[in-house]
Order: C-alpha cells, then structure tokens, then sequence
C-alpha cells in the first residue's frame, strides 16, 4: 500500500476498462487522480467513485487528438493538485481494419492511439521536469508485436506505441522520466465482453475459444485489475531501474 503516495497521476481514457481498474488503484495507493475521459459520463462516474471510496480525484474531458483539450487537462490537474508526477496513457479506439480500410480510418487509428500519447506527454513533461522526474506508462499491447487478422489500423498504431515508447525514455532518461509500457493480451473489458457476445459467446465460453482465452498459455481473459498491477509496478519507485521496456502482460501470448 502507499506506493505512490503524495503522487499526482494522469490516467486518460480512465471511465472504463483497464484505465478505470488502474486510476481505482492508484487512488487506492495513494496517488491524487486525473480521470482524463472524453466520455463525460463514464469519467464522472470513476471520479466519483473514487472521492467515494475516500480518494482523490478529479474528472477532466479531454479528447487526447485535440491539443487544446489536452493542455486545458494538464492545466486543470495542476490548478488542482499542484503537480504532476504519472501519466498512463491508455486511452484507445478499436479501429480494426485491413487494407480496405479508408484514409479517415487510419487518421482516426493514429490520431487516438499515437499522437494521443504523444500530445499528453508533450504538455505533462514540462511538470514532471519541474518535481525533479516521474514516470510514464504507455500502452502497447500484443498487437504491438504480432500480425492478427484484418488488424492492420490497429496493430500498426500499436507497433509505433512500442516504437515511441523506447524513443521517448530515450529522451528523458536526462529528466529522470522514466517511459515504459503495459502490453496486455486479451483483457474482459466491455470491448472485448461486446465482440464475445456479438460471437455468442459469455465469458466462460470464451476463455475455453482458441481465438480468445485459449490462445494464451494461461487458458483465460485477464480482468482490467490484473493490468493495473502492472502499470502500477512501471509507475512506482519500485520501477525506478526500468525504463524502455515493453512488459508483456500477456498470459504467455506471445510466448507461443
């Protein structure tokens, strides 16, 4: 417990899934929370249970593609909590499509999923320079690594995550930032629950298709919690000799 005590984190993308279990445990740990969302409800909603359980944490829409909303969140975190120590960039869309995918298509991939992380580092750096360092996790996932079906927007915007992510602790290794990430395999989130349900499949099911849990040499779906342990090792001072490293959080996927 304690972990990042007296430290303030940005989560974006943090109203559901893996963002939301990993802002719900750095609150837990201590940390002073940004819920950076663009859906208004759902990063309400994770704010709020938050303060609930006795944390701290603020809701700031931001749509991490449009600079001016990201620099309007770093300024609202810092007016709130006077520092900024933590950022995990994990907002995403699923933009799951091959070589007949449009322009707008790859934009809307690339846009979210590269200059996204990108933007928000760009803004939250400067802070973090001004506390003497912090850490940043990023997230990759298998996709990073891997070819799948059909995923071609997606997965290339998640190789450059990983591409990005070394680059960046490059960088900032002089600024005592560290840059890392979390490259989770298949995680039961409501995306994923959706396109199971779309196939007929509960959870259960799931787990035991060769498609889904079964492709994992752990023979399951993680839950969002289990992800979350991992940024929030990456994002500790328990970390503080990992920089530039993609950590698979995979249940042995890509170790097939």
């Amino acid at each position: 417990m304690n972990r990042l005590q007296g430290k303030v984190a940005i989560v974006t993308g943090a109203g559901a899934g893996i963002g939301r279990a990993t802002a719900e445990l750095f609150a837990e740990e201590g940390a002073s929370v940004t819920i950076a969302e663009v859906d208004p409800k759902s990063g309400a909603e994770t704010a709020n249970a938050i303060c609930r359980s006795g944390g701290q944490a603020i809701f700031v829409a931001t749509d991490v593609a449009d600079e001016s909303s990201v620099q309007r969140m770093v300024a609202e975190t810092v007016r709130e909590f006077g520092r900024i120590d933590v950022l995990v960039n994990n907002a995403v869309v699923f933009v799951l499509r091959g070589i007949e995918a449009t322009p707008e298509e790859w934009r809307r991939s690339f846009d979210v999923n590269v200059m996204g992380p990108a933007l928000v580092a760009k803004h939250a750096v400067p802070e973090m320079r001004k506390v003497g360092g912090g850490a940043i996790v990023n997230l990759g996932s298998i996709s990073s690594f891997i070819a799948q079906p059909q995923h071609a927007t997606y997965n290339s915007a998640k190789a450059a995550v990983s591409s990005m992510t070394r680059c960046m602790a490059l960088d900032l290794a002089k600024d005592n930032i560290r840059v890392n990430a979390a490259c989770p395999g298949a995680v039961w989130t409501q995306i994923v629950e959706g396109r199971c349900r779309e196939a007929g499949m509960d959870r259960a099911a799931a787990e035991a298709d060769p498609a889904w849990g079964g492709a994992h040499i752990l023979k399951r779906i993680a839950d969002p919690r289990e992800i979350a342990y991992a940024i929030l090792f990456l994002a500790s001072d328990e970390a503080s000799f990992v920089t530039g490293s993609n950590m698979m959080v995979d249940g042995g996927y890509t170790a097939l």
